[in-house]
């Protein structure tokens, strides 16, 4: 039997709720968690409560959701469909794995295939586009691994440690998601 439409191999995605507040402030105050994102001020927690409250009712315009392991349920990050436009059947994606002892161990990969199946299956998404930057290697591999192809080269569009880099366009199609590793 296929998992379900919130569940992975390894991850379930799940809405956030007001308790996952103190892990994700510590997460997201963390430079080494923030590298990669776009956030560069420190976030208070009132910020991070009223983000929560925010987004806490997922739909069709935001799909934002807590991802945690399915073995413990222990919270290990978020990821997010974000700006939904049913014309064009089309979502922007952004993921954070906060938990560090999580990094490297496939729970990325497996977040990927599943907000893109829940993205394609439930919301009846055509394209799932997402902006990474180009130094972020790690990311660039999950997202090739589960199928998106680069489509352009923003350059020099973040200014970030003092110095610019570019940022890549890359996105996805219904049908091309790859839901296992390749050989």
């Amino acid at each position: 039997m296929a998992p379900g439409p919130f569940e992975g191999t390894l991850v379930r995605l799940r809405a956030r709720e007001p308790e996952d507040a103190p892990l994700l402030f510590q997460w997201f105050n963390d430079p080494e968690v923030t590298e990669h994102l776009a956030m560069r001020y420190p976030l208070s927690m009132k910020s991070e409560r009223e983000f929560i409250e925010s987004v806490s009712s997922p739909g069709y315009a935001h799909a934002g959701f807590a991802v945690e392991t399915l073995g413990d349920r222990r919270l290990i990050g978020g990821v997010d469909l974000l700006n939904a436009s049913p014309e064009n059947r089309c979502a922007s994606l952004g993921i954070a794995i906060g938990d560090k002892a999580s990094w490297d161990g496939g729970y990325g990969t497996d977040t990927m295939r599943t907000v893109c199946r829940f993205g394609f299956e439930m919301m009846n998404l055509h394209r799932i586009q997402l902006e990474v930057y180009a130094n972020n290697e790690r990311a660039r591999h999950v997202y090739e691994k589960v199928g998106f192809v680069l489509e352009g080269r923003r350059r020099q569009a973040l200014y970030k440690y003092g110095s610019y880099h570019d940022v890549l366009v890359m996105s996805l199609l219904e049908g091309e998601l790859q839901l296992e590793d390749r050989p």
